[in-house]
């Protein structure tokens, strides 16, 4: 537990100081599911209690909206969350659960984590497809790509997306989900997608024992 504490931690300390294809979604539908991985040794029942933490932010909402939007996703599949704004201090300077202390409070079997790991642009008009990828964007500031006009009317900006799930009771990482974005421009218009294709592919690897139901 102390080992896992201190692996989300670093991550969320990091965040806050700066900032195999699936065959599920399209570009259309905003959200693509490139791939996943789940550790062989995995083989506990479905989750049923899942600690939430966002790395990302989306506008208007910051970290929270992220948090509660995969919250709701999960209690559509039977799952219960626990978003970690709601339970840990945002103010440094007063006092607070630690992260670890938090996890163990929320009494939960898994913790799931969600970050931009970069932003890039594709480029569909070339052969095959073409990913230009920007300077990690781990704050999630979508509106600077607003401003960007080095790309072409066709291109897609795309954020890539990371989602990670930790065991307490083993004290390591279980399963990720690779996601691309293609509303990075707007992300917070993509996460009821973004939310169902990655609650759907937990339900799918066995992470979770129902699908979620759509929006």
């Amino acid at each position: 537990m102390m080992r896992l504490s201190i692996l989300l931690l670093a991550a969320l300390l990091t965040a806050c100081a700066g900032t195999s294809p699936s065959g599920l979604g399209s570009l259309s539908q905003r959200t693509e599911v490139q791939a996943t991985w789940k550790d062989p040794k995995f083989s506990a029942a479905p989750l049923r209690r899942i600690f939430v933490i966002s790395l990302m932010k989306v506008e208007p909402g910051g970290r929270d909206a992220v948090e509660d939007a995969i919250v709701a996703r999960l209690a559509s599949a039977g799952v219960a969350g626990v978003a970690s704004h709601t339970v840990m201090s945002k103010d440094p300077a007063a006092e607070g659960p630690s992260l670890e202390q938090a996890i163990k409070t929320a009494q939960v079997d898994g913790v799931l984590m969600v970050d931009v790991r970069n932003v890039g642009a594709y480029e569909p008009y070339t052969v095959g497809q073409s990913i230009t990828s920007l300077s990690p964007d781990t704050m999630a500031s979508y509106n600077f790509l607003k401003g960007q006009n080095v790309y072409q009317p066709g291109d897609y900006k795309v954020a890539h997306i990371v989602s990670e799930l930790y065991l307490p009771s083993m004290g390591a990482q279980v399963w990720t989900a690779y996601t691309s974005s293609f509303d990075a421009a707007n992300l917070s218009r993509n996460l009821p997608d973004y939310t169902l294709k990655l609650v759907s592919v937990m339900a799918r690897d066995r992470v979770i024992a129902g699908a979620p139901k759509p929006s």
